[in-house]
């Protein structure tokens, strides 16, 4: 074993075809993702004592490989709603004191009355476009355009898939809203910006809040409604989904419809978590003075980071998370959000980021396979994702939200300032308090913020080997077809190896290049300059 103990898909001229060419170097990819090929060890969850920065929306529960039909329990009991309306939590649809601001009544009582008015409908397979979209405007208070749901629904899906659709699945979303209270049993705390906090439900229970979000519930968090205590996070509903646009929002739609058709016919019974992270100012690396060796570093054309299992996966993020993923976004955060659902709670409980915080999604489950990238993306079926779980009964699928500097001037990227902000961020995404060799499996990355926000290439990989050798993680860096990248990045690596290079000298490397004027390209100026040329 190695004793060294994070996501953007394609490079940005990438255009959904395949590839024609395969390059791979360094390591073999199976000798790194074994470092971890079963689910890192955690503490038995009833051994994990409840507190304000490690909350559990259900009881302890234990995973067993030899009763995979176990559900985990709501953490109340199923008879028991325990409300909490203030800025801390999350405002419930099936909280009491949500009322109506005309009459001063309970808004929920009406809502489960609309919703067991449809669910009748459905049961009785009268349902009509026409009645969800009443349904949902109902409970908005506000008409809404919802021209990309009829379209699939009408257009798009099949005759038997609408009848399915308009029947069974949205008589069982129906129902997974109305038993919000009883499912949850409590509102889920929001992961504030600044925390270092963990939030762990069941994919029940995640089903659940997505039925809400469905059938836009969550009040104050769309359009002219939203409450200034919202400023910083997303909008959970998904009437931005709903509204006209391109086909790729259509196909987007189409994954998450698809995912509330897989849990109509088998409820998963896993569980997932949400952990915020803030990096510590005392925990920030002195970069000049490490002397940390370059991390092993795997480097493939040919693979795209999702479908790299055993590692940490690095979703390129906006700040906020979920970036476009409700609206017209369709690149890689957004695809991999519109095949795994699941994260879409994130966009309900997660603050922006700070430049010193990342997001980890873990165990979420991934539902639909696809094919093409933004403009040309496609829902491709069905998905099963045979991963193992963990104790807690987490899927093995761990993935880390960071976001990078958008660059309007691109030149501005080489400032110092710049470039120690974004090595902050990598470093935070990659870091690990627990140096053990079960929980140090590997990075996978790729061309993170370049494309759409201007990012070098080149710059970024270097940033991200800095953050990985540091962390004490080896990295696998997937560029999807770029071959270029891959191959100059081979004899980048293979020259710093060469040269016994460390942390700070790569490091240096960045302070000294930034001086440059008119430099030539990144990876030209490192291997013209030797490395202990900038030690002395």
């Amino acid at each position: 074993m190695l004793n060294y103990i994070g996501l953007e898909l394609y490079d940005d001229g990438y255009t959904g075809k395949n590839v024609d060419h395969k390059i791979i170097r360094g390591p073999r990819l199976e000798q790194l993702v074994n470092i971890c090929p079963h689910p890192p060890y955690i503490r038995n969850m009833k051994e994990v004592p409840p507190s304000d920065n490690v909350v559990f929306m259900i009881k302890p529960f234990r995973y067993d490989q030899s009763k995979p039909n176990d559900y985990p329990f709501s953490i109340n009991g199923p008879n028991r709603y325990n409300d909490v309306w203030n800025e801390h939590y999350v405002r419930m649809p099936c909280s009491p004191l949500y009322v109506s601001k005309k009459t001063r009544q309970p808004q929920w009582p009406i809502f489960c009355q609309l919703l067991l008015q449809l669910k009748q409908k459905c049961d009785n397979r009268s349902a009509t476009i026409d009645d969800l979209k009443n349904a949902i405007e109902t409970f908005a208070g506000r008409s809404y355009n919802i021209d990309s749901l009829r379209f699939l629904i009408t257009e798009s899906f099949s005759a038997e898939q609408r009848s399915y659709f308009m029947s069974a699945v949205l008589a069982n979303i129906c129902t997974l809203a109305l038993n919000m209270d009883i499912l949850c049993s409590q509102p889920p705390p929001l992961l504030r910006s600044g925390s270092n906090r963990s939030l762990t439900m069941s994919q029940q229970q995640a089903a659940s809040l997505l039925a809400a979000s469905f059938f836009c519930l969550f009040p104050f968090r769309s359009d002219g409604k939203a409450k200034k205590e919202y400023d910083h996070f997303q909008n959970p509903n998904f009437n931005t989904l709903y509204q006209r646009g391109p086909p790729e929002k259509i196909e987007k739609l189409r994954c998450i419809l698809h995912y509330f058709e897989r849990i109509t016919a088998k409820m998963p019974n896993g569980v997932i978590t949400f952990q915020r992270y803030s990096l510590h100012h005392q925990d920030s690396p002195k970069w000049a003075q490490s002397e940390k060796g370059i991390a092993p570093m795997h480097l493939t054309t040919g693979k795209r980071i999702e479908d790299i299992n055993c590692v940490l996966q690095v979703d390129f993020a906006n700040k906020y998370i979920g970036g476009g993923v409700l609206t017209a976004g369709c690149v890689q955060e957004e695809i991999r959000f519109s095949i795994c659902p699941e994260m879409l709670v994130s966009l309900l409980v997660c603050e922006a980021m700070e430049p010193n915080e990342c997001i980890h999604l873990i165990g979420c489950e991934r539902y639909s396979s696809y094919k093409g990238y933004s403009a040309t993306f496609q829902y491709a079926g069905d998905y099963v994702d045979n991963k193992p779980k963990d104790n807690w009964g987490r899927k093995w699928c761990h993935l880390v939200a960071i976001d990078a500097l958008y660059f309007r001037d691109q030149t501005t990227q080489y400032h110092m300032k710049n470039i120690n902000r974004e090595l902050i961020k990598a470093y935070t995404g990659f870091y690990t308090s627990r140096q053990t060799p079960d929980c140090a499996y590997p990075v996978a990355t790729g061309n993170w913020g370049c494309g759409a926000f201007n990012g070098d290439k080149q710059l970024k990989a270097i940033i991200q080997l800095i953050a990985a050798s540091q962390t004490v993680r080896p990295l696998i860096y997937a560029a999807y077809g770029d071959k270029y990248l891959i191959e100059s990045f081979s004899v980048v690596f293979d020259h710093l190896i060469n040269q016994r290079a460390t942390v700070g000298d790569l490091y240096r490397y960045l302070q000294e290049y930034s001086k440059v004027p008119s430099p030539p390209s990144l990876f030209e100026y490192i291997l013209r300059t030797p490395a202990k040329q900038l030690r002395s």
